[in-house]
């Protein structure tokens, strides 16, 4: 008997009977998610959204991680994987124990990882008045436009960034460059992720952008979480500068065209608020 199901997989079965659970675990499938975000996509309560977030995660198809303000959730398929197993015909065995074993692993792994807290973790909430799409332009096309000095190499003189998944962060130098991040997550005009060493020595930092509408605006739920050996003097310095960064420079640049970035020059067409600039 596998030890998370019971003698007829009960509270598995209860999870999985009801639609709006299903839907919220293929939201999750399609990747990590808050709670507000999760409760968006229905038209029923957040307190009902939530209920159904807790019988799922009863049933272990859903764990959740507290993160700043927000609590996110994260899809555990392995239950399922189990259940499979269970009923399987006896030709297609042996494959499915193989992916267990490999579920195994990878569950063994994400809980050492969700065990350790990250070495510096920042969250900021900011509301731009423009929409996602514009908001979302000014991060992924123009990141020169806002990113900039001193959150930059000293001679550093251009940012650009490969806009789609896998696509580099590069910071140009007057002799070469570097690579900064790399594009981790991506959903068009809603997720933006970069994962790179950020300057931050030995270290590894993730930014994620989170962008939702709200009454005409957007509301920006940004997280930056660095693991490695840091600097104690960089914690407050990155702390300080991406609320610089965000909340300031991009805010501004959305909302008043004026760039405060690395490259101070209008790029030719740029599209923000609905209009291109020249």
């Amino acid at each position: 008997m596998e030890e998370a199901l019971d003698a007829d997989g009960g509270p598995l079965w209860q999870a999985l009977s009801e639609p709006t659970r299903r839907r919220i675990l293929d939201l999750l499938r399609e990747r990590p998610r808050i709670t507000g975000d999760i409760a968006s996509q229905f038209k029923i309560s957040r307190i009902a959204v939530m209920r159904h977030l807790a019988v799922l995660a009863s049933a272990g198809l859903v764990t959740s991680r507290k993160r700043g303000r927000e609590r996110w959730h994260y899809l555990n398929a392995i239950p399922l994987q189990r259940m499979y197993e269970r009923w399987v015909d006896a030709r297609s065995r042996p494959w499915a124990s193989s992916l267990l074993r490999l579920g195994k692993a990878a569950e063994g792994r994400a809980a050492r990882l969700s065990s350790r807290p990250p070495d510096l973790d920042l969250a900021l909430e900011v509301s731009i008045a423009a929409p996602p799409a514009a908001v979302f332009a000014a991060l992924t096309t123009d990141p020169g436009g806002w990113w900039g000095h001193p959150y930059l190499q000293s001679d550093t003189t251009g940012l650009t960034m490969e806009p789609h998944l896998g696509g580099l962060l590069v910071e140009t130098w007057a002799n070469g460059g570097a690579v900064l991040a790399t594009v981790t997550r991506w959903t068009d005009n809603r997720l933006l992720e970069l994962t790179g060493p950020f300057h931050l020595g030995v270290a590894i930092g993730i930014a994620a952008f989170e962008l939702s509408s709200t009454e005409g605006a957007t509301n920006l739920q940004f997280t930056f979480r660095a693991f490695g050996a840091i600097d104690p003097q960089l914690v407050a310095r990155f702390s300080e500068g991406w609320t610089e960064l965000v909340a300031r420079r991009l805010k501004t640049l959305v909302e008043t065209s004026q760039r405060l970035g690395v490259t101070p020059d209008p790029p030719k067409r740029r599209t923000y608020r609905g209009r291109t600039r020249v």
